[in-house]
């Protein structure tokens, strides 16, 4: 009879230790997951002085992928209603960090706002539906994001023009 006991308060703790495995796991994996969704969907860009202007620092050897990539951003932005007239692209003459290449983009007149996150930008000016069924989203968001070392956005007010 002790031997049954025995034998039956182990399987008792054995299946207990499986149930609070699986509950670690879950509120664990749950946790991660949402983080890992959050990674996925880029941060938005606002800007909400009168210009914003991004800084890149692209790979070496990536310029054409990033400048394509760009010049879609751009002509995005200009087709955008209420906002976006006026980007431009400049790229440094002097070399970056470990022979990158800076650029940086201007937006005048920037719509306080709007979100000017790339891909959003991007998806907005070229629609999810036939004919390309967003792959030339998916073609120059994978250029942008395949060609870049980094970036940062400036927000910024004009304080005196001359």
């Amino acid at each position: 009879m002790r031997r049954m006991l025995s034998q039956r308060s182990g399987r008792v703790w054995t299946g207990t230790a499986i149930v609070a495995a699986l509950a670690v796991g879950v509120v664990l994996g749950s946790s991660f997951a949402s983080r890992s969704e959050a990674a996925v969907q880029p941060p938005s860009v606002n800007f909400n002085g009168n210009v914003g202007v991004w800084q890149w620092v692209v790979q070496q050897g990536q310029t054409a992928a990033f400048e394509r990539a760009v010049r879609g951003y751009g002509q995005s932005l200009a087709a955008r209603s209420g906002g976006g007239a006026g980007f431009t692209l400049y790229r440094s003459s002097t070399p970056g960090p470990g022979g990158t290449v800076i650029y940086f983009g201007h937006i005048n007149s920037v719509a306080a706002g709007s979100d000017y996150q790339v891909i959003t930008v991007l998806a907005q000016h070229f629609p999810p539906g036939p004919p390309s069924n967003g792959d030339e989203v998916r073609e120059l968001y994978g250029a942008y994001t395949g060609s870049l070392a980094g970036s940062v956005t400036y927000d910024l007010s004009v304080v005196a023009s001359f």
